[in-house]
């Protein structure tokens, strides 16, 4: 490890107990490459698991700095746009948030082709004072507790995917006030294949949960924010069974784009590692802890 990254390291574990510490570098030592970003990510989860009282005493403190500002541009500067910014619970902003982007997509496929941010704009105008067809916005995040946490009067804390750690307390919460759909047990061993390209929401589900994040080199874009890959290009007049969990891959658009264009190719080794190949001779291998250049 560089010795800036060992710095940091030890930096971000020094306010931590022991064995919180001790945690971190257990997941730190085993990697190949450990960016701020994981770091950032292991010091977080240490934090909440081995002082869930501390965490949860932060999340009801974070609650005072919850508010919505309007601002306008000073006079000289005004020509009718001003910025609203909105601080609180995030499943509440994220399900406006949801809601604004359904609409604002409703509007793209009723004619209007504004910018995005102009349909956004235009999405809280209907909120504010119109009746929309877009049907009620349903907002998706995907918590993953253990069975046992699950007991009454249980402090432990759950991971909530793509925003980091929460306590069951916070879940709970949010469980009370939001409808919730259970997902049953994904069986992580099956290697069904079916003959259309596009794979069934158990496939999508076992590849997200499987690859975590985007496969290309150094890249770490949420697996649900990306496109799933063929590994070996889908042929509509191939053999049946092209589309199974072994040739599916997470990647990000940019990183698909890169693919498709054969600037980058890639194949899965037998261990269900990837590797990279360049364009310009360089080659790299993506396991579960991280990217070496081979």
């Amino acid at each position: 490890m560089p010795a800036w990254q060992a710095r940091r390291v030890a930096r971000q574990t020094h306010r931590l107990s022991k064995a919180a510490a001790i945690w971190v570098d257990q997941q730190v030592a085993h990697r190949t490459t450990c960016g701020p970003l994981i770091v950032d990510r292991f010091v977080a989860q240490a934090i909440a698991t081995y002082d869930p009282e501390e965490h949860e005493d932060r999340e009801d403190q974070s609650v005072a700095g919850w508010d919505v500002t309007l601002t306008h541009p000073d006079p000289t500067d005004f020509l009718g746009t001003s910025h609203l910014d909105a601080t609180g619970d995030t499943l509440v902003l994220k399900e406006l948030y949801d809601h604004v982007c359904g609409i604002a997509h409703q509007l793209y496929l009723d004619g209007d082709n504004s910018p995005l941010g102009v349909r956004k704009i235009k999405a809280l105008g209907i909120l504010t004072g119109q009746p929309t067809t877009t049907g009620n916005a349903t907002v998706k995040i995907y918590a993953r507790v253990e069975a046992h946490d699950l007991e009454p009067d249980t402090l432990a804390v759950g991971e909530v995917e793509k925003l980091g750690t929460a306590t069951l307390t916070k879940i709970r919460d949010w469980v009370g006030h939001h409808q919730v759909v259970v997902q049953p047990v994904l069986n992580m061993a099956r290697r069904d294949a079916i003959d259309s390209h596009d794979p069934p929401t158990w496939m999508r589900d076992l590849v997200h949960l499987r690859d975590d994040h985007c496969i290309f080199p150094r890249c770490h874009i949420d697996a649900r924010s990306c496109d799933l890959d063929h590994t070996t290009p889908y042929d509509q007049h191939g053999p049946p069974g092209q589309t199974r969990p072994d040739n599916l891959a997470a990647l990000c658009r940019r990183h698909h784009r890169a693919k498709t264009t054969g600037r980058w190719q890639y194949w899965r080794t037998p261990d269900g590692d990837y590797q990279w190949h360049g364009p310009y001779g360089t080659t790299y291998l993506v396991t579960d802890r991280g990217t070496q250049r081979v």
